[in-house]
């Protein structure tokens, strides 16, 4: 008598097996329920490689040889695009038949050669031989198992049964199932993946300076996420990064600045307070202005001494107005200057009046720090909102459902003085607070800035540290990351940034 397959029993192997992920899990499942409910001594899988065309061996059990041995019947993976049907395999592969062998010796059609190697190596017996095919409802088959030496409740070698052929197709079949279903989702997960790839190429197709920054934005999250883990192995740290956060971390920051695509190209691209042309029509006015006050001094509507104070303060301004329009920072001395230029006004002999600074020159020639105007600021930041609209249009599953928070809100601050929602520290979770350090960190130490050289190391953290300190970053995690760059941080000259990104944090 053979083991009674309770339904119960069976019902509750049969979910565990729809409801497991892993394949390696799956199919250890599946091929030790095959060899309790059938009692038999061993069994083997293989399951289909669907580019290289053959069968390739994943696991094997055997419960039972005379030796103690674990070696497996057949270990080598088989072609199945040839024409040769005399192995088991293949052939049960090919016509999708379950065969039923009562003694493999006594079959002509099959070569079992490697089978008698194996018992004789053994010193045992193979006899009762199943082959069950892993197909699905369309008739695909995914792979073969087979088991062999069926046993009665006396320990006899009897020939499998109808019980033991049902048992196995019923689980084959929920295995086929589940194997289809976690391809289906891998095939999602890997779609989602080259979208965010696309995405990505799209911003640098629209500006050279962002795609690397986003990659290397994922790449230090996913760095300081280890770190973080491996504190927590040593007992230094209290928080520990789950795979699915990571995946979600890093989707998150390939995805982050998705919203700068709506973002017009001359703010992304603008690397100086007035555009080329903007500058090249002040400078030219400035030069006019110069001129003809001079035409003013020789037609007496000038004195000497006056004319010449105003022409050295034009000339130098005039020097000087290339570097103040594209420097990282203006100086006090700038600005008191270009105040001076604002307030001035000529008139030519007609009495019309020419302002040295028209109001939009002398709004971009204020910008203390960086290139844009407050105008220009407000655009950009908008990318965070377009992002979150755009990710909203994406039916993300339950192992990103939470892309989109951590997306969206990389720019907001503990202290509530970031943006777009004004966001505080309850609101922020840790995977959102590690992509804000590491955003802002790369923007720090980039060097392919086209508007300003890369801060060093020392400095990129001494700005980190100083916002932790006024409550905008999370301490802690400055800390970390503030740890692990001294160790490990190379600066990346391939690097290109996106220029708006940086210039919003004030000193980055």
């Amino acid at each position: 008598m053979l083991p009674t397959v309770q339904e119960d029993d069976l019902l509750s192997i049969v979910y565990k097996m729809a409801t497991e992920k892993r394949y390696v899990r799956l199919f250890d499942m599946v091929l030790e329920s095959c060899l309790r409910y059938t009692n038999a001594d061993g069994g083997t899988l293989y399951m289909v490689d669907d580019e290289s065309k053959r069968l390739v061996h994943l696991m094997d059990e055997n419960l039972v040889l005379n030796s103690g041995s674990k070696q497996s019947i057949s270990q080598a993976d088989m072609q199945i695009a040839d024409d040769k049907e005399t192995n088991l395999f293949t052939y049960t592969y090919r016509h999708n038949q379950l065969l039923n062998i009562a003694d493999i010796y006594s079959v002509k059609e099959f070569d079992v050669y490697a089978i008698r190697e194996h018992d004789a190596r053994n010193n045992y017996r193979t006899q009762s031989v199943l082959m069950a095919p892993i197909s699905i409802s369309s008739g695909a088959v995914l792979g073969v198992m087979m088991l062999y030496n069926c046993r009665d409740d006396a320990g006899y070698v009897i020939p499998f049964t109808r019980e033991c052929e049902r048992a196995v197709v019923s689980l084959t079949a929920q295995m086929a199932s589940n194997v289809t279903n976690i391809n289906l989702i891998q095939s999602l997960e890997d779609q989602l993946g080259s979208f965010v790839e696309c995405m990505t190429t799209a911003i640098d197709a629209k500006t050279p300076y962002n795609a690397n920054h986003t990659r290397h934005v994922a790449q230090y999250c996913m760095e300081i996420c280890e770190d973080i883990n491996a504190r927590f192995t040593k007992g230094t740290g209290d928080s520990y990064i789950t795979e699915k956060d990571k995946e979600q971390l890093r989707m998150a920051a390939m995805l982050h600045d998705i919203g700068k695509i709506v973002i017009h190209r001359g703010i992304l691209d603008k690397d100086s307070r007035l555009t080329e042309l903007e500058y090249q029509k002040l400078y030219n006015k400035l030069e006019w202005i110069r001129l003809m006050r001079k035409i003013d001094m020789l037609e007496g509507r000038y004195s000497e001494a006056e004319f010449a104070e105003e022409d050295v303060k034009l000339t130098n301004f005039c020097r000087d107005l290339h570097r103040m329009n594209g420097a990282e920072m203006l100086t006090q001395t700038d600005l008191l200057r270009i105040e001076e230029m604002a307030r001035k006004v000529y008139t030519d002999p007609t009495g019309t009046e020419h302002p040295y600074l028209d109001e939009h020159e002398n709004k971009a020639l204020h910008i203390v720090y960086g290139t844009l105007t407050d105008d220009e600021r407000r655009e950009v930041q908008k990318h965070v909102v377009y992002t979150a609209q755009i990710l909203d249009k994406i039916k993300f599953t339950e192992k990103y459902n939470m892309v989109k928070e951590i997306a969206a809100n990389h720019h907001e601050y503990l202290d509530g003085s970031g943006y777009p929602k004004g966001l505080k520290a309850e609101d922020l979770n840790l995977l959102t607070r590690i992509l804000t350090v590491c955003d802002i960190f790369d923007s720090l130490t980039a060097e392919d800035r086209p508007y300003k050289k890369a801060k060093e190391l020392s400095e990129a953290l001494k700005i980190l540290k100083k916002m932790a300190e006024q409550g905008k970053l999370d301490g802690w995690l400055v800390e970390v990351i503030s740890e692990y760059m001294t160790e490990h941080f190379k600066p990346k000259s391939a690097l290109f940034l996106s220029q708006p990104e940086a210039r919003l944090f004030g000193e980055g």
